[in-house]
């Protein structure tokens, strides 16, 4: 096999990769009634926005809107996604106080959601 053969395969994989991936999202948005914009920065991108974030790590958009309200963006407390363990400085700065607080880490566990297993 030559190199041009080897590179020819491979970029149809890629392309199948990217055809099957673009296929997902739109099923997604379909099923979802969201457009591509609403989880993505932009149509065709694999950038997610914070409440594609969401949607990843949740499997649904349900309280979104009610978590960003509470807390802010998801990623100003987590590091890259929601639900990482990995806390920013802000979040461990919170983190520290509902420890401390008692009536805090309860409003916290009633109003943050907890990614399913």
């Amino acid at each position: 096999m030559t190199n041009k053969s080897v590179i020819a395969i491979l970029a149809i994989f890629a392309l199948l990769a990217v055809a099957s991936a673009s296929h997902a999202s739109e099923k997604l948005g379909r099923d979802t009634g969201k457009e591509c914009v609403a989880c993505h920065d932009k149509p065709g991108s694999k950038l997610l926005t914070d409440r594609g974030k969401y949607f990843e790590v949740m499997h649904t958009l349900d309280g979104y809107d009610q978590v960003k309200a509470s807390f802010g963006q998801c990623t100003s407390c987590h590091v890259r996604k929601p639900g990482s363990k990995k806390l920013t400085r802000k979040g461990q700065q919170m983190a520290s106080m509902a420890r401390d607080m008692a009536a805090l880490r309860e409003w916290v566990q009633q109003n943050h959601p907890t990614p399913p297993r």
